[in-house]
């Protein structure tokens, strides 16, 4: 179906909302930036944003949720071409993670985004982000379901469990890697790789 010209002017001017609401946030702090600096730079009116997005934390969800899509595409190509080793594959889901949230948003910005899922744990914010989460725990369940299937990991496994371990696991170095503006994301996948292989010396996960 055709999308008609004032769906794609609000599509448009969405885009441009979240566009600025971005840029901002990189360079001035996310609580240094207003609605209104917002609205003026894309040259609407402050009603407008509150309009499409109510609050300036749910501009910032908005942010997370559209870069999850694109995080959860290359998680995906992940999946359907994996390296022979697992736990080079559990590094690299790693190093996607890193690497994609430092193309999106600041260490500064990210630490804004959790904090709000703590300030908010019970509300959309919280919900949503949590939801996201699950999205990403279900595509390394897949990535765990591929080596059982080989051969290369052992059936007894709990694929949810072991999923929900390795990924907490990599949040855990992930929220130390942004609240340490000093580590470098070379120094970040070193010490997450570290992690995996002490993971997989365990015998009791192998064949």
């Amino acid at each position: 179906m055709a999308v008609g010209l004032r769906e794609r002017q609000k599509i448009d001017r969405s885009r441009r909302i979240l566009n600025a609401a971005r840029a901002r946030f990189r360079s001035e702090g996310y609580d240094a930036v207003t609605i209104e600096s917002i609205a003026a730079e894309v040259n609407i009116s402050p009603v407008t944003v509150y309009n499409y997005y109510g609050t300036k934390a749910n501009l910032l969800l908005a942010l997370v949720k559209e870069s999850d899509d694109r995080l959860i595409a290359q998680l995906k190509a992940l999946t359907e071409d994996l390296p022979e080793d697992i736990r080079e594959a559990v590094a690299e889901f790693g190093r996607i993670m890193r690497r994609h949230a430092m193309t999106y948003l600041t260490k500064r910005t990210w630490r804004e985004v959790i904090a709000a899922t703590i300030l908010h744990g019970g509300r959309e914010f919280g919900q949503t982000y949590k939801a996201l989460d699950r999205v990403l725990i279900a595509i390394m369940a897949e990535l765990i379901e591929r080596y059982q299937s080989n051969g290369f990991l052992s059936a007894e496994v709990d694929t949810a469990g072991f999923a929900d371990t390795l990924f907490e696991m990599q949040n855990i170095r992930f929220f130390q890697f942004i609240s340490d503006d000093e580590q470098g994301e070379d120094e970040a996948e070193q010490i997450f790789r570290r992690d995996v292989w002490a993971i997989f010396s365990n015998k009791e996960v192998n064949t």
